[in-house]
């Protein structure tokens, strides 16, 4: 959902420059796009079991030194996924959070840190419950830690889906036939920026 309405917001802006030409119009303009993309009051009320990914998306990890894929049932409350390799999300927050070490090792997880090589996979409910988690009030749904994720998307109805990395949103095209995958893994290379002499 949150893909989504910064995908709205995005087009938005490229198409009227004019209209989101500060941070007091861009918040209003994406508290918009929040409320009406579904995201604090869902158009599927009258179906509950459409609220959640659990019945469009699978969701597989590899664990640190493991080869084989273990699927990770979403959550049925889970409206998006994230997965991070650093403690920031929305301009620094970490909603990952400080978990004990109890609760740490009661789900199989490891104290979260930078280098660790992992991705921390948590998902949001809804705009409120993500908006708890940006103030740091409360942390996200924690699904999981692994080396790797993969996402398999099944569209159904849907045409498309949207996504985003790195703060850049994007509409992923859907087949009615095939599922979509996304592979979130650590490669051997750092990609690079080069700038034009």
């Amino acid at each position: 959902m949150d893909a989504r309405v910064a995908y709205g917001f995005h087009h938005l802006r490229n198409e009227k420059p004019n209209l989101a030409q500060g941070p007091l119009s861009n918040k209003l303009i994406y508290s918009g796009y929040s409320c009406t993309q579904g995201w604090f009051v869902t158009p599927c009320t009258s179906d509950p079991s459409l609220r959640g990914l659990k019945n469009i998306l699978r969701m597989h990890v590899k664990k640190v030194n493991c080869t084989e894929w273990e699927q990770i049932p979403v959550p049925k409350s889970v409206r998006a996924i994230v997965a991070l390799n650093l403690h920031n999300y929305g301009s620094g927050r970490n909603p990952w959070g400080s978990p004990k070490r109890q609760y740490l090792e009661k789900k199989g997880f490891v104290e979260a840190h930078v280098d660790d090589g992992l991705l921390e996979i948590f998902g949001l409910k809804h705009g409120w419950h993500a908006s708890f988690v940006m103030v740091e009030l409360i942390s996200a749904k924690h699904i999981a830690q692994a080396a790797a994720i993969r996402l398999e998307v099944r569209s159904g109805e849907w045409k498309d889906t949207y996504m985003q990395m790195d703060g850049e949103p994007w509409k992923q095209p859907m087949s009615k036939e095939y599922s979509t995958f996304v592979e979130i893994k650590r490669v051997p290379f750092q990609s690079l920026m080069v700038n034009g002499l």
